[in-house]
């Protein structure tokens, strides 16, 4: 029969194993969360679960969440029992942790199946849902522009002409033009971001720091009232995030699919189809942008 201390230094020496086991388990899940996503900010929240009981009377209870990285959100129900009091309660607040920081009695409740699996359906649906933003915006703008895309091309010549935008002609010729996929969706980027440059000029707006297609889109679209803050119903603000959502997506296709910053040994290959969708998309967004300088210039 074994000693009874002995068997207690044998749990002990288990149970502290295996806690780190799954810390160095919750470093692995955020390092795929990262890998799947590919670059993308992927958010994603578990539902809320019970963490750790300090006596009869008092508990702290949170979730996991992932915003480029994985922490836990936590509160006590004597948290709860204070905003009760309160004469005009406000909606709870959670305080946030690092994992490295949380106690072995907490990790073992994050890494419930539950919290784990509830986790997971949380970030799939966002990115679901943000695809479907995306594809309502392209949608929106191909019915806002008032071109059948077998028009496109001379739609859009036609307002650049107006706006005396060549660069951006050659821009959308090239990606037109472009035979090879990958090369297809780093001119539809730079289209874009030649077209950004040419509003900003315009409106005698400066180029931020950061000449990239996301903060020239930004401060372009705001020069054109056009950012979803700017709008007055749930509609215009949904097509203006749609059209954010769009532009920084194919900010992404250039930069994981295309040779625009080399080619890696984990390089994802587009389609061909693929590739003109992004280059439509682009030449949607920049007929409706365009239409709208043109718009305020003529505006009495």
């Amino acid at each position: 029969m074994s000693d009874p201390l002995s068997r207690l230094r044998g749990l002990a020496s288990e149970i502290k194993a295996r806690d780190e086991e799954l810390r160095a388990g919750f470093k692995e899940l955020e390092a795929r969360l990262k890998d799947a996503s590919g670059g993308y900010s992927a958010t994603g929240r578990s539902q809320n679960c019970l963490l750790e009981l300090y006596g009869d009377d008092d508990a702290s209870y949170g979730y996991l969440f992932f915003d480029e990285e994985l922490r836990v959100a936590h509160r006590t129900r004597e948290d709860d029992m204070s905003l009760a009091f309160e004469e005009e309660p406000s909606e709870p607040t959670y305080s946030e942790t690092n994992l490295d920081r949380c106690s072995p009695v907490w990790l073992r409740a994050l890494a419930a199946p539950k919290v784990i699996e509830s986790l997971l359906i949380s970030i799939n649906d966002g990115l679901e849902a943000t695809l479907s933003v995306t594809a309502t915006g392209v949608q929106t703008l191909s019915a806002t522009a008032n071109l059948p895309l077998r028009d496109l091309d001379a739609g859009l010549v036609d307002v650049a002409k107006k706006l005396n935008f060549g660069d951006v002609i050659h821009q959308w010729q090239e990606a037109q033009s472009a035979l090879d996929p990958p090369d297809a969706a780093a001119r539809a980027c730079r289209l874009l971001e030649t077209l950004c440059k040419h509003i900003l000029h315009t409106k005698g707006t400066a180029l931020p720091g950061d000449e990239s297609i996301q903060p020239l889109y930004k401060i372009a679209s705001r020069s054109l009232t056009l950012s979803p803050e700017q709008q007055l119903s749930d509609d215009l603000r949904a097509m203006g995030s749609g059209m954010m959502t769009l532009v920084k997506n194919i900010g992404t296709l250039r930069t994981h699919a295309s040779t625009a910053h080399g080619t890696g040994p984990n390089r994802v290959p587009i389609t061909f189809s693929q590739a003109r969708f992004a280059v439509n998309a682009a030449g949607v967004l920049a007929t409706f942008l365009m239409d709208a300088v043109l718009q305020q210039q003529t505006r009495p």
